[in-house]
């Protein structure tokens, strides 16, 4: 039994966080920067890890008050999704308060983005997504769990099966 979600999601951060190691990261650069409304708190953290945005390729900019402009992001996700992206990972900096290194914050900054890039639980899949998603487990180091440790799959034996159903005899 296959978790896809999970399996997605380890499928996105593998690369990701090879990318990241290697400065690579590729940014979509928007036509007219987003403007997000934050509170001070996440206007202020936003802009105190500007550089660490960067890394993982959100560009972003104080635009006065408690607006911050977007005027990139990560490939990867999908156009919507990185505000709420932006948002979790300002919540996240705010509660490390300094306390939580660098290399953490980048890596929970990677697991945030494959989750929110990944399929969605309950989502249908053609069956060819299906295929390309078995074939691309192949392709990453720990296709066993997810990047928060999760697993990806379960297996299940008949005799498992027949306990579970009360069929021992």
């Amino acid at each position: 039994v296959i978790d896809q979600p999970a399996l997605h999601e380890r499928i996105l951060y593998e690369p990701l966080r090879l990318r990241v190691l290697q400065g690579k990261v590729e940014s979509q650069k928007l036509l007219m920067p987003d403007a997000i409304e934050c509170s001070a708190g996440e206007a202020a953290v936003l802009m105190e890890y500007r550089e660490l945005l960067l890394e993982i390729g959100f560009e972003i900019e104080d635009f006065g008050g408690t607006t911050i402009l977007v005027s990139a992001h990560p490939v990867m996700l999908p156009r919507g999704n990185f505000v709420r992206i932006l948002r979790d990972l300002a919540e996240r900096l705010e509660e490390s308060d300094g306390k939580t290194s660098r290399r953490d914050l980048l890596d929970h900054m990677m697991h945030t983005m494959a989750c929110k890039a990944a399929i969605k639980a309950g989502q249908r899949l053609a069956p060819e997504e299906m295929h390309e998603l078995l074939r691309q487990r192949h392709t990453v180091d720990d296709a066993h769990h997810c990047p928060h440790g999760r697993p990806t799959s379960l297996m299940l034996s008949r005799a498992t099966l027949d306990k579970q159903f009360g069929r021992l005899g």
